[in-house]
């Protein structure tokens, strides 16, 4: 982080556009959450339903501002509220809406001020993994965790360091022509889409639906900008530079060679070879580094530089996070699930090298597919040869179990909220490695992994 703070509350009152005077105290930290408010952070009172048309599943019935008390006494320097709120003693920077006149003008300011390259990233499945390898670049900043919605992408901008070699943003959506609005507030100079599968299938309709929408990230780059695609994926709507990643394209490996669980790669980018490895490594995440060498490519960017990182960067928490509990190797992939996702998981649990024991699925449902769910789910059928053994859960998951064979097929639940974990490990044995996949609420949401490995722990 650069010495100077990110902000002043002088600042961002002149970035809002505030009349009057406010006193010149550092900010260094931007948030909506009261509960991660720390010395020198900036409240942003959201209103608990979403304004701007954008829609939450994570909707609350309450306010921000009815926290502005906690987040005083957390030590906020500043808030930025709807009204004045009585008992608050720390500036008030009032705006009509907190999230188009609060946190996204002060994050236009942010990206206004910013000089250096923006690398705006989306894609069907491993946005947030590809997003985790181009911030191994030496002094980049990228967005948290998942920071990809309405109010992830402004926070990300409003927190991104200045002094920043590049600044990476992820960008997801809840609903048709988020992306675009996303890409419009961020203004990329490089837009890179990492996949185009099928997502959100229910609310889009068709996967023609799903590639126009990812690649509505062109809204924000300018016509000198660049777009990185995937070599399947076309873009007619854009008529600038593009840069390709994978099978025979200007960004593609060459050669790989297993060590143990990792991967050492020869990749080329634009005619240079790269070396780089990867732990674990795994075909998706092989294309997922592709992609970013491509993005950082495009970027003007060394990426060599990055490519001597990429071996530091491990699995994200319910991104294939591994640990050993009784003998069996557990595999968290349960932050969520889709037909891409589920697909590259079982082709890496099939890729381990096991000594003894068996290679598990533990698979939920797949959400959001529409009416062609079923088919989704009955497809996986075909990506389950040196799979051992397949548990399922959930109602669409039935479509699948249906079709294992006997010795395949270790059962059937149908309500994860009633799923007992101690079921589970009742079927594992010494040496298996277990996978455990689905979208986020059949798994993630009721911390079922954590119970599971409870569970198993409780066995010894």
């Amino acid at each position: 982080m650069s010495a100077k703070p990110l902000w002043t509350v002088a600042e961002a009152a002149r970035a809002l556009g505030l009349p009057g005077s406010f006193p010149e105290t550092p900010i260094d930290f931007v948030t909506q959450d009261s509960r991660l408010v720390k010395p020198k952070s900036l409240f942003v009172a959201l209103s608990g339903t979403p304004s701007g048309g954008f829609v939450s599943s994570f909707a609350s019935a309450r306010d921000g501002w009815e926290f502005a008390a906690n987040a005083q006494a957390a030590g906020a320097a500043a808030m930025i509220v709807p009204h004045r709120i009585d008992g608050v003693s720390v500036p008030q920077l009032v705006v009509k809406d907190t999230l188009l006149d609060g946190l996204w003008t002060l994050a236009r300011a942010a990206r206004a001020r910013f000089t250096g390259p923006v690398i705006g990233l989306t894609g069907s499945a491993g946005k947030t993994s590809t997003k985790e390898f181009i911030a191994a670049y030496p002094k980049a900043y990228a967005s948290p965790s998942s920071f990809n919605n309405f109010w992830g992408v402004p926070l990300t901008l409003c927190n991104a360091d200045p002094g920043a070699s590049v600044w990476v943003v992820e960008m997801g959506m809840n609903q048709v022509g988020e992306i675009a609005r996303l890409s419009d507030l961020t203004r990329p100079t490089v837009a890179l889409v990492v996949n185009v599968q099928p997502v959100h299938l229910e609310k889009l309709g068709s996967l023609e639906a799903i590639r126009r929408e990812k690649i509505s990230i062109i809204r924000g780059l300018p016509s000198d900008g660049t777009l990185v695609l995937p070599v399947d994926v076309n873009a007619p709507e854009w008529r600038g530079g593009i840069v390709r990643f994978g099978g025979a394209s200007e960004v593609r490996e060459l050669k790989h060679a297993a060590r143990g669980e990792s991967w050492d790669v020869v990749a080329e980018a634009a005619g240079k070879q790269v070396a780089f490895s990867l732990t674990p490594g795994a075909p998706h995440r092989l294309q997922n580094a592709l992609a970013a060498l491509a993005a950082v490519h495009a970027a003007g960017l060394d990426a060599t530089a990055m490519a001597k990182q990429l071996g530091d960067v491990g699995i994200m928490t319910g991104r294939g996070v591994e640990q050993t509990i009784a003998g069996a190797t557990l595999i968290d992939d349960s932050f969520n699930g889709n037909p891409a996702s589920m697909v590259a998981a079982l082709d890496s649990l099939m890729a381990r090298p096991v000594q003894k024991g068996r290679r598990i699925a533990i698979l939920g449902d797949m959400l959001e597919l529409g009416a062609e769910a079923p088919v989704y789910h009955k497809n996986l059928a075909d990506h389950l040869e040196g799979i051992d053994g397949v548990y399922c859960v959930g109602p669409l998951m039935r479509h699948l179990y249906n079709l294992l064979p006997v010795d395949k097929g270790l059962g059937w639940h149908e309500d994860p909220a009633t799923l007992e974990p101690r079921e589970i490990a009742a079927l594992l044995r010494d040496g298996d490695v277990v996978v455990v996949k689905g979208s986020k609420k059949m798994f993630w949401v009721n911390k079922f992994v954590p119970r599971l490995a409870a569970a198993l722990q409780a066995r010894t």
